[in-house]
């Protein structure tokens, strides 16, 4: 077995992934590698297949961290699966990343769906692996039948969705996805740093037409069980409501969401869309043009929403200064059933200072 760490340029998450492999593994019957990372992620990973393929291959990214007895699991369930992959945390925290990903329909729109995101592990029933869609490209066990069988890894993933591809491809012929109830850190970052904006960006707007060619030209409607519909809470809809000037900071699909909801009762002129991400600067968003925030005059807002995922802290952290009076607030989930319900809450300053 081959175990291929990707070195993406980052030494310090690369030293503290290397330290944890080490410190988590006594004896293990696999060769390591460093591979520097190509122009990006699909090209690495091609490369890989290439000259490692030979036989079963373990391939991380730089800013995995491993975690007590994951070789150990692994081994335990490697016959359960043709590529196998782990649930991840947040870095430092209980928080659960993914527990893997399911094609899922979300009001008619095909999207891959990290299950229990956001959630504490402590809040979720343990289980040894659960077969699914896709896993998290940066751990991944593949056996070398898959790759012979799928020797490339498409390029349209553009350094975002290429294992996806892979794996939907490895499933469709029969092989079988799963991932893991062990758990690793994973830091986000190893495919974030490419200064090829189209390769890195996090731009919803960017990523959506990447997406949909990938739904056009990969994904067979039919093969989607998940049916999910999104609603907004009424407490959600009165504060936006009845707020004079408003500032969403985040241009992606709840932003949109809120808007498309609840447009007909809105006055275009006392809403804007502000981003964090330069190269959103000036595009059309929401009938819009995206604001970047350190343009922003929030002196002219009553309330300011996030609506970006696990990055509220963050994303206060980085406007406090400008915080005059204005009611901060940040978009939460709740997944009941098939139903994504959007709540929001009021910061707690003390909390976050």
């Amino acid at each position: 077995m081959n175990l291929i760490i990707i070195n993406s340029g980052q030494k310090d998450l690369l030293q503290k992934s290397i330290d944890s492999l080490i410190n988590t593994v006594e004896t293990a019957d696999f060769n390591i590698h460093i591979i520097r990372e190509k122009d990006y992620r699909e090209v690495t990973l091609n490369a890989i297949l290439k000259r490692y393929g030979y036989e079963d291959l373990l391939i991380f990214g730089d800013d995995i961290i491993f975690t007590k007895d994951w070789f150990k699991v692994l081994m335990a369930n490697r016959n359960e699966g043709d590529i196998i992959g782990f649930s991840m945390l947040y870095p430092g925290t209980d928080k659960v990343q993914d527990t893997g990903y399911d094609l899922v329909s979300i009001d008619n729109e095909i999207s891959l769906k990290p299950q229990n995101r956001g959630k504490k592990v402590s809040d979720l029933d343990e289980f040894v692996l659960r077969e699914c869609d896709s896993v998290n490209g940066c751990a991944l066990y593949i056996r070398k039948d898959v790759v012979f069988k799928i020797p490339e890894i498409s390029l349209d993933g553009m350094n975002r969705w290429g294992e996806f591809i892979y794996m939907n491809k490895a499933k469709k012929l029969g092989y079988k996805i799963i991932v893991l109830g062990h758990y690793l850190y994973h830091y986000g970052k190893s495919t974030k740093i490419n200064p090829n904006k189209m390769l890195s960006s996090e731009s919803y707007l960017l990523e959506r037409k990447i997406w949909r060619n990938i739904v056009d030209k990969y994904i067979d409607e039919n093969q989607i069980t998940i049916h999910i519909k999104k609603i907004l809470s009424n407490k959600l809809k009165k504060i936006v409501l009845s707020n004079k000037k408003i500032l969403f900071y985040g241009a992606g699909t709840v932003s949109e969401f809120i808007y498309n909801k609840l447009k007909n009762n809105l006055d275009l002129n006392n809403i804007d869309f502000c981003s964090g991400l330069i190269e959103e600067e000036g595009k059309l968003f929401c009938n819009k043009r995206i604001i970047f925030y350190k343009d922003i005059n929030f002196k002219n807002y009553n309330a300011i929403i996030i609506t970006v995922f696990q990055k509220e802290k963050e994303i206060f952290n980085a406007i406090r200064a400008y915080i005059i009076k204005q009611k901060i607030y940040y978009i939460t989930q709740d997944v009941i059933g098939n139903i994504i319900k959007f709540d929001i809450k009021k910061y707690n300053f003390n909390i976050l200072n």
